[in-house]
């Protein structure tokens, strides 16, 4: 295990411990009457099949699984004019293919659901790569609480927006994980991220994607953070004309390390 800097490490601490949240679930207080269409689309540079994903919101009593809508027409088109009808797969979801990414371009999904458009727009920002991938542990009370940090150079002069998905053994961990470089642009990031169920521990494999997320998606997820501790609201979409949901074009890097 390698050593981090302790310089402004407790600061880092409590914005860390900030970002994290139990899976979150849009909620929506609406009747039958008022149902929601709710989108879910990511596309990820480096990669060439995408998926959206389009469900109906329903009313809290109701236990049965959120209604999907199978019969939108979806499409995607960057500002460069290279465009793609999606293809429906089952199960609410469309799936682009074939279809690359590219960092610093902007890309407009357009979904025809129930006779009513939709339209988001997201630009794919530059890749930040993972230097290494360190393992912090400290003692809290009888335990040991092991965490992990993505070490980065941020670059100057660019906001940037982090999100993560942690995985332990191979097995993805709840939650909404979130980073900024309000307080570390352009210098090394070593800003640890803490898993809501202190899953980490010996010999454990911990693997991290590191998705660098547009501003507009950055808010839509720390909105949904914040309905852990406020009254609830919808999050603000990045879709025109009333839905719900958002629409992602990222950048992405990967690292793994084993817990000592």
């Amino acid at each position: 295990m390698k050593t981090l800097k302790w310089f402004g490490f407790f600061t880092l601490l409590l914005a860390s411990a900030s970002f994290i949240s139990c899976e979150k679930v849009i909620d929506v207080d609406l009747n039958s009457d008022d149902p929601k269409v709710v989108i879910e689309g990511t596309f990820t540079a480096g990669e060439t099949t995408h998926n959206v994903v389009i469900t109906r919101t329903m009313n809290f009593d109701e236990a049965t699984p959120y209604p999907t809508v199978d019969n939108a027409v979806v499409s995607v088109t960057d500002n460069l004019g290279n465009a793609q009808v999606l293809t429906f797969v089952g199960n609410g979801t469309y799936q682009a293919t074939a279809y690359p990414v590219i960092e610093g371009r902007t890309y407009t999904l357009t979904v025809v659901a129930d006779g009513k458009t939709y339209t988001a727009q997201s630009t794919a920002p530059a890749l930040v790569p993972i230097d290494d991938l360190f393992v912090l542990s400290f003692e809290f009370g009888p335990d040991t609480i092991n965490s992990i940090v993505p070490l980065r150079m941020d670059p100057a002069g660019v906001k940037n927006f982090y999100q993560f998905n942690l995985f332990n053994n191979g097995e993805r961990l709840d939650g909404i994980y979130l980073q900024n470089d309000a307080f570390t642009d352009g210098i090394q990031i070593q800003e640890p991220i803490f898993d809501n169920e202190g899953s980490y521990e010996s010999g454990d494999t911990a693997f991290v994607e590191m998705f660098i997320i547009d501003e507009p998606v950055y808010n839509y997820f720390f909105a949904l953070l914040q309905n852990q501790t406020a009254t609830p609201a919808n999050p603000t979409s990045n879709f025109s004309g009333g839905c719900l949901g958002y629409f992602s074009a990222r950048s992405k890097d990967t690292a793994s390390v084993i817990i000592p």
